[in-house]
């Protein structure tokens, strides 16, 4: 820095600082509001992938190739096939069974993760790695002697907190099952933590316990490091492609963690766009807060002008400022991410537990890329915000930034109609454009996030068109002259005005914007909820709220359950996973009451036969299906399109009967009649089922002793699920609601540091009032009405924004990323808490500034004060 700008930061702005250093610590903080919303999403977000990363390591170390069957499980006889495939390539293969069991008979309890492994082959795999670390489960191999295919002794991780010895209540199988730590998994440093919710036993044993004889999740392979490896590793790929045909899926531990990963890339990326609502609102705040700065410091830079500071000293003196706000409000931002994050978790997690995959993060950790970006992000923010008051601040002359007259100010861009229109119509287009389709088969609307941005900044512009209305309604009840007074500053509305409205407006848009998507999502999920739930009791599975859950009630169980006194009726429904192009999808097996009260879908497309069991007729030698809204637009198929899906007996040809919406899963669902599933798959079992009771019986007291009687099944009555499912719906939708207040906050903000702005530039005005005859009081009521009238162009130019915007969440992005058709809702009451709120609290915020600034000299009175 040279002598001229130390010259300017000692004795401009340091000075200024040194007055009112609330000023400099109130943008810092609210900076750091955004950069610490922005960097607790990505920090939870990462949490949540990562609690899922932990379970798609390898079981065996490091292994070169993962074979799943593409539905239903493997056989023991398909390994000794596949071992025959090999020949003589050298290859170990490691058998997995990967399931679940619940920790409770509650149904908001977790879920472990059984993994049933071969113990004898395990203590190999450190044979079979160039590596120090073998596999997360290597320290079994210490402790295995004696407890080889036994289903009641278990590992554990460290993490869990439990000793050896420990015995632990498992609910699996509609049943209670008691198992014993055996060993504790150790830590390997060079590998992820092993997840506390983790048990591993020997394969036979696991299969035992979880009732699951013969049956496989995966084989996992391991080609031995040397010279011929990679030569190897093609012989056994082919080798095994041969052998499996399109029955099984063959992929890398990489390639099975992306495509699991990237079930959630829609929705992690909504939060992450969403979380640059404060920075966005935050750049209009630090914009207004610097040009109140090159106002008040207007006779000082025509003083440093005169005296040879050049106008390129100036601007890098003010953008010197603005780094080292953006510094400390980053950093401050940083801490308070990552402190927010851990709240964040949580609620991600909850979410992505329900509709995509398992993870067990319950807290969030630092990163420092992540942090990086976050910093980065706020500096960016807060310079692109201080150029244009920078460049005013070095642009004028000296006699002009010495005149009492006014500059005017704020971004000239605002003061151009025609570029909004422009704009407008860009937005429009953006909205048609069709979502860009990643690898991993997820639709991102790119076109959707760009018309955001473009209605967003063209109505921006457009907004100040209304000033001249908020003219004539603050002098609708004559010609009172405080509203005369700030009803003249929108006749022709200076640039600062215009830029304080745009903050406004952008803030209340975007925040009403959220509100109009939750509220469509929240009636749309309710009038779904109550179409859908018609059954008196719901009974699953302990742990059949997880996506993950594989608990399953055996037939002999769910035969028992249904020989219970006072049901009269029942819906059936047993679900798989299965592989559908690459995607995992949910393939439902279900058979309907036919008295009456049976489940009502809602149809987009209504199937064109009648009745709950109309999947069970034939339809020229294809299975009857009806599909999600979601599996329908995924992948372009609607009634009456022909296709197969995969089964443990091949691939079976299917026909659309009808699509219908559903909000359970983003990634879709089909669903046929179970009878045909039941074949397929050889199973019997049940996921759900839906009883409807005998008229008079009282569910709570039937749920009660069903609890009693069954206690490794969990039994919800109607009310009981649709509470869970509302209490879901709206810890998915915390993180917007938060968005939503610091956005509000920050706008206020903003409006107060604008006022700040406009009234020291209007001091010589000010001073002829107060000679005129109004007192300090007067001026702060004509103050406020100036922040009325600014806060009602806020609001006004806001709402609309907010329809729009709300149209392109609920028709446009929403439906590009999740397939889902909603109800548009207005919360009227809400918009109207929140214009009022945010109009009084411009009035109160304009009196107080207006009050101070009238007390304040004007430079005439300086001057002759000094002469």
């Amino acid at each position: 820095m040279n002598s001229a700008s130390r010259l300017i930061w000692s004795q401009v702005i340091w000075r200024q600082w040194r007055a009112e250093p609330k000023v400099p610590l109130i943008l810092m903080l609210i900076l750091s509001l955004g950069v610490a919303v922005f960097l607790s999403i990505r920090l939870a977000n990462r949490a949540a992938v990562t609690g899922f990363t932990l379970f798609t390591e390898s079981i065996s170390g490091d292994s070169d190739l993962l074979v799943r069957p593409r539905a239903g499980s493997f056989s023991d006889q398909s390994l000794i096939k596949l071992r025959q495939t090999m020949g003589n390539v050298p290859v170990a293969i490691f058998p997995v069974l990967d399931t679940t069991a619940a920790t409770g008979p509650e149904a908001n309890s977790s879920v472990y993760r059984i993994i049933g492994t071969d113990f004898v082959a395990l203590p190999n795999a450190i044979y079979l790695s160039e590596k120090q670390s073998t596999s997360p489960l290597g320290s079994v191999g210490e402790g295995f002697a004696g407890i080889l295919s036994q289903s009641n002794q278990v590992f554990v991780s460290e993490r869990s907190g439990l000793e050896k010895g420990a015995q632990i209540d498992l609910y699996i199988e509609g049943g209670k099952q008691s198992v014993a730590v055996a060993g504790i998994l150790s830590h390997d440093p060079l590998r992820p933590e092993v997840p506390a919710n983790i048990l591993v036993l020997d394969l036979p044993g696991a299969q035992q316990l979880t009732g699951q004889p013969g049956k496989l999740s995966r084989l996992e392979l391991r080609i031995p490091p040397g010279p011929d490896y990679a030569d190897n590793l093609t012989q056994a790929r082919q080798r095994i492609e041969q052998w499996a045909g399109d029955q099984f899926v063959i992929e890398t531990p990489g390639q099975r963690k992306d495509s699991a990963t990237q079930m959630s890339a829609a929705f992690r990326l909504n939060l992450t766009i969403l979380s640059t609502l404060a920075l966005i609102v935050g750049a209009y705040l630090i914009l207004q807060a610097m040009e109140a700065s090159v106002i008040k410091r207007r006779s000082e830079i025509a003083i440093l002008r005169c005296l040879g500071v050049t106008p390129g000293q100036i601007k890098v003196a003010w953008l010197a400022e603005c780094v080292i706000l953006g510094v400390g409000g980053s950093l401050l931002g940083v801490l308070l991410g990552f402190l927010l994050a851990q709240g964040m978790v949580r609620g991600i997690s909850a979410t992505v537990n329900a509709l995509y995959y398992e993870t067990t993060s319950k807290s969030a950790g630092f990163d420092m890329g992540e942090a990086s970006i976050a910093f980065i992000f706020g500096l960016l923010v807060s310079l692109v915000a201080g150029w244009l008051p920078a460049r005013e601040a070095g642009s004028v002359s000296p006699a002009h930034a010495a005149s009492s007259g006014r500059l005017g100010g704020g971004l000239k861009l605002l003061q151009k109609p025609w570029l909004g229109v422009g704009l407008v119509g860009l937005a429009f287009v953006g909205s048609r454009v069709p979502p860009y389709v990643n690898a991993g088969g997820d639709r991102i609307p790119i076109g959707g996030y760009a018309a955001a941005l473009f209605f967003l900044l063209g109505l921006s512009i457009l907004g100040g068109c209304l000033f001249p209305l908020v003219a004539r309604f603050l002098m609708l009840n004559g010609k009172e002259p405080r509203r005369t007074y700030a009803a003249s500053q929108y006749r022709m509305p200076e640039g600062r005005h215009r830029l304080a409205a745009a903050g406004l407006l952008a803030a209340f848009g975007m925040s009403a914007a959220m509100g109009i998507l939750v509220a469509s999502f929240e009636g749309t999920l309710t009038g779904w909820i109550q179409q859908i739930l018609k059954a008196d009791v719901y009974i699953a599975s302990a742990g059949g709220q997880s996506v993950v859950s594989e608990n399953k009630i055996p037939e002999q169980k769910w035969k028992t359950i249904l020989a219970t006194p006072g049901i009269d009726g029942f819906d059936r429904l047993r679900r798989y996973t299965i592989d559908f192009k690459g995607d995992e999808t949910w393939l439902a097996g279900s058979d309907y009451n036919n008295k009456g009260r049976h489940l009502q879908l809602i149809w987009v497309d209504p199937p064109k036969r009648d009745g709950p069991n109309s999947l069970h007729q034939m339809k020229q030698g294809r299975y009857p299906a009806w599909v999600s809204e979601s599996f329908s637009r995924r992948h372009k198929i609607g009634q009456g399109d022909n296709f197969e899906i995969p089964s443990p007996q091949g691939d079976k040809p299917i026909v659309v009967d009808g699509v219908y919406a559903d909000y359970g899963s983003e990634r879709g669902t089909i669903i046929c009649h179970r009878s045909y599933t039941s074949h397929w798959f050889a199973d019997t079992a049940l996921n759900n089922l839906a009883v409807y009771l005998k008229e008079g019986t009282d569910d709570e007291r039937w749920v009660a002793e069903f609890t009693r009687d069954f206690p490794g099944i969990i039994a919800r009555t109607n009310r009981a699920l649709r509470d869970d499912a509302l209490r879901l719906f709206k810890q998915t939708f915390s993180v917007t609601y938060a968005l939503e207040g610091i956005a509000v906050v920050i706008a206020v903000a903003g409006l107060g540091l604008a006022m700040v702005g406009l009234l020291l530039e209007r001091r010589e005005e000010l001073q002829t009032l107060k000679e005129l005859g109004m007192d300090r009081k007067s001026i702060a009521l004509s103050a406020m009405w100036e922040g009325i009238g600014l806060s009602l162009v806020g609001v006004v130019g806001g709402l609309i924004l907010s329809l729009i915007l709300g149209w392109l969440l609920v028709y446009v992005i929403n439906v590009q990323s999740f397939g889902w058709t909603l109800d548009f809702r207005v919360p009227w009451l809400s918009f109207l808490a929140l214009a009022m709120a945010l109009i009084a609290t411009g009035a109160i915020v304009s009196w107080l500034v207006g009050y101070r600034i009238a007390n304040l000299r004007s430079d005439i009175e300086m001057s002759q004060v000094k002469g």
